[in-house]
């Protein structure tokens, strides 16, 4: 500097609100100095031991070693992403190569869509509780984001309807259709289809990011939204957003948007102006694990066996620990459980925070997924990445730190 009073550049409105992370465990720092290990029911990443390393070593190993490949993996690659993985995803999917875009995992594909269709100022709609990511995104563009209630089977597309007709209007509305993070609800294919129409009808785009929909633990995969919407040339009101974070693992940061070819022309030109294309070398090794595709087939029927394990653990023992307290939903898919707490409980109490902190065990605050009026009576907690006995000594530690709370 030379000399005098410095004056400092100032940061950008988004820069300057920040604020804090966008979901909290609780008391994580009073945990870190307890006497007892952690266990930490707050993630919602795959199961470490599940994940085919060798198979990724040799992927990687095969493209780095083509002479067809090795170069064009390290290099600059088209923004809609490689053509290879495009079909390959187009196939898996069932839409023409023309319907899919490759992103840089799903918040890549929700920045986008969120970037083609929000100006400043419009009105976003999202279910709640919600994935508060998301909303991060929709307020940084100028938006402003309103709620609808979620019900069993979907959104609450009476009440939608209602204001639709009085007048309202919203240019885009976000949703989690399938074992949605945090409720687990899954949408039906009647209420997808309902969405659909309302959105042709009044105008509005639908984000719906699937992350786990092919994670579930019946018999049957959950309805898709309808085939015509989904490879649409001109225009298709739908924006599905998918991943491999949570069946190939979250380092790979690849996944994909399915939308009309005019929209997938245009997120790719966007996308020219944010990071120019997504990775490389992860499109194209992913591409070479595609080769096989029940190499892939096999991995996700072990995946949902795992978890599908984890969760029957998870509620088994807080039946036992709880008996009928804590209220939650079966997981029907998906990593996550969301549980509302004993009646007198709430995670916004000094009291159960300290508790918590003191057994060392983590779940995530459920006042954090509410975009308004927060409710403090509930709590998320992951079962994916950690194994049975931990979950049942987290379980009997969340009873030790809650039940003495309710005499």
């Amino acid at each position: 500097m030379s000399g005098g009073v410095p004056v400092r550049a100032g940061y950008s409105q988004i820069a300057g609100h920040l604020g804090g992370p966008a979901f909290l465990p609780l008391r994580r720092d009073a945990a870190d100095g307890a006497a007892k290990p952690l266990i930490d029911l707050t993630g919602g990443v795959p199961d470490e031991g599940v994940l085919p390393y060798r198979s990724y070593d040799d992927a990687t190993h095969a493209v780095l070693t083509d002479a067809g490949t090795a170069f064009k993996s390290v290099s600059y690659i088209p923004p809609a992403g490689i053509g290879r993985l495009r079909e390959q995803v187009a196939r898996w999917r069932g839409v023409s190569v023309d319907n899919v875009l490759i992103t840089d995992g799903a918040m890549n594909g929700i920045f986008l869509a969120a970037q083609a269709m929000i100006d400043p100022g419009d009105r976003v709609l999202v279910e709640t509780p919600t994935f508060p990511f998301a909303l991060r995104i929709f307020r940084r563009l100028g938006a402003q984001v309103d709620t609808l209630a979620l019900r069993r089977g979907g959104a609450d597309l009476d009440g939608l309807e209602r204001q639709l007709r009085g007048g309202a209007r919203y240019k885009a509305f976000y949703t989690i259709p399938d074992f949605q993070n945090l409720t687990g609800e899954v949408t039906d294919g009647a209420h997808k289809r309902r969405l659909l129409e309302l959105a042709d009808r009044y105008g509005f785009a639908v984000i719906a990011d699937d992350p786990y929909c092919d994670l579930w633990f019946g018999d049957d995969e959950p309805a898709g939204f309808p085939q015509g919407y989904r490879q649409a040339d001109d225009y298709s009101p739908l924006y599905e957003i998918g991943t491999f974070s949570k069946t190939l693992g979250p380092g790979w940061r690849v996944g994909w948007v399915i939308a009309s070819a005019d929209a997938v022309r245009r997120l790719a030109a966007i996308r020219l102006c944010v990071d120019g294309n997504g990775s490389a070398i992860g499109q194209y090794a992913i591409s070479r694990l595609l080769e096989d595709p029940v190499w892939f087939d096999d991995l996700l029927d072990a995946e949902r066996r795992l978890y599908r394990g984890r969760a029957r653990t998870l509620t088994t023992a807080l039946h036992d620990t709880f008996g009928g307290s804590v209220l939650f939903d079966e997981p029907q898919g998906g990593f996550f459980l969301w549980a509302r707490l004993p009646r007198g409980i709430a995670v916004d109490d000094v009291r159960v925070q300290d508790a918590l902190a003191r057994q060392n065990v983590l779940v995530t605050r459920g006042d954090s997924f509410y975009p308004d009026r927060p409710d403090a009576s509930y709590v998320r907690m992951g079962f994916s990445a950690i194994g049975d006995d931990r979950l049942r000594e987290g379980v009997h530690r969340l009873g030790d730190a809650l039940l003495p709370l309710l005499r």
